[in-house]
């Protein structure tokens, strides 16, 4: 009888412990497809943190190549080589490899970063039941390097036209280039500006110049309709002045030879960490936004520089294209030019150097703003499509 009891009792405790274990939440997994840099690239562990918030466990899938700093950040990594590391054959390989990782590991949500990964990852939600969320931090088919090359810039468009509608959801950084995806393929993307988060932390002091010149500033990738030519020219008109550029990229080399006779009047730091980054930029007196006139993806840039200058108390010279000029103007944080010929640029900064006035309050302007432009207020509208895609 005794044992007859405990058997009972036994069975009447199951369906209680049945019950609490169907209870706990179950934990998603996002895994996020890039070709960046995941050392340099904050966005990117800026969103992984979004989704971490949203309920996700974070993974990044990246690509193998050389020169990229090494990583040491909280998220597993895993990555893809490829024979090649540029031309039309690495973007090939790199998105079978994507597709082929995605369709034998199990994910929740694969997040597509830029357009360069999105045939892989759309490939593998055709497969799949994972939901897909395109980030695109660029319109990748009018950027510098692919405009001018008719067939290339079609076959990415033919790229977006197929897996663009594939999306769940979808992420931009400015509202013309939302409007771009609205209106060609009838799509509906969330614009979340790259703002620095409420409080960045960085590791350790560095030097970004000789702080007994003006300084300015240039930090983003050195490529091709960035108008870093015509600023190193305008160097040789600017005598009370020291360009600082941050960056790395297909023009260095060609840049380092053209600012070569200008000696110590231009550094070239080379790529930084994102946690170092700040230091630079709030130890400068002057940041630029300079592009060429090289398709929408530059007319229509709002690049990250921007907020990283607006957090850090930094003023900005820009070019007068409509994001940029809105950006400064609406935080009254700094200048636009017409033109990127050197000699224009060489008049807007002689004369911030010669009547330095406007500087100091450009600066209480831009820390007064910073308040409000953050990557928790940008990414509210973000979390809340996540739950309801759940």
């Amino acid at each position: 009888m005794h044992y007859c009891k405990k058997i009972i009792l036994s069975f009447k405790r199951f369906p209680i412990q049945k019950q609490a274990l169907s209870t706990q939440k179950k934990i998603k997994k996002a895994t996020i497809i890039t070709t960046s840099e995941l050392a340099t690239d904050h966005r990117l562990h800026k969103l992984a943190g979004t989704l971490q918030q949203a309920g996700y466990e974070c993974e990044f899938v990246c690509r193998i190549k050389n020169g990229h700093l090494p990583y040491h950040g909280k998220y597993p990594v895993r990555t893809l080589n490829t024979l090649w590391q540029r031309s039309p054959l690495f973007y090939l390989m790199y998105n079978l490899r994507i597709f082929l990782h995605l369709l034998f590991h199990k994910t929740d949500l694969i997040v597509s970063i830029d357009l360069d990964t999105l045939v892989g990852c759309g490939m593998a939600k055709l497969l799949k039941s994972s939901k897909l969320l395109f980030d695109s931090h660029e319109y990748f088919p009018e950027s510098p390097e692919i405009s001018a090359k008719p067939l290339i810039k079609n076959t990415w468009l033919l790229a977006q036209k197929i897996f663009i509608p594939l999306v769940d959801i979808g992420v931009t950084v400015c509202q013309p280039i939302a409007e771009i995806f609205q209106k060609k393929y009838g799509k509906s993307f969330l614009v979340i500006r790259n703002a620095p988060q409420k409080q960045t932390q960085t590791s350790k002091q560095v030097n970004a110049a000789d702080n007994s010149k003006f300084t300015i500033l240039y930090q983003g990738a050195v490529n091709e309709g960035r108008a870093l030519r015509e600023l190193v020219q305008a160097m040789h008109q600017i005598e009370r002045g020291q360009l600082v550029i941050i960056g790395d990229g297909d023009i260095f080399e060609e840049l380092r030879a053209l600012a070569a006779p200008l000696g110590n009047k231009v550094i070239m730091r080379g790529k930084v960490p994102f946690n170092e980054l700040n230091y630079y930029t709030s130890q400068a007196d002057l940041g630029v936004a300079l592009l060429n006139n090289m398709g929408l993806n530059n007319y229509y840039a709002l690049p990250n520089r921007l907020f990283d200058a607006l957090h850090a108390g930094l003023p900005m010279l820009g070019i007068n294209f409509p994001e940029i000029k809105g950006f400064i103007e609406e935080h009254s944080f700094g200048i636009t030019i017409d033109s990127v010929a050197p000699e224009e640029i060489a008049k807007a900064i002689n004369k911030l150097i010669d009547q330095p006035e406007p500087l100091k309050q450009w600066r209480n302007n831009a820390l007064k703003a910073k308040l409000n432009v953050n990557w928790e207020n940008e990414t509210a509208p973000l979390l809340k499509a996540l739950k309801t895609m759940n």
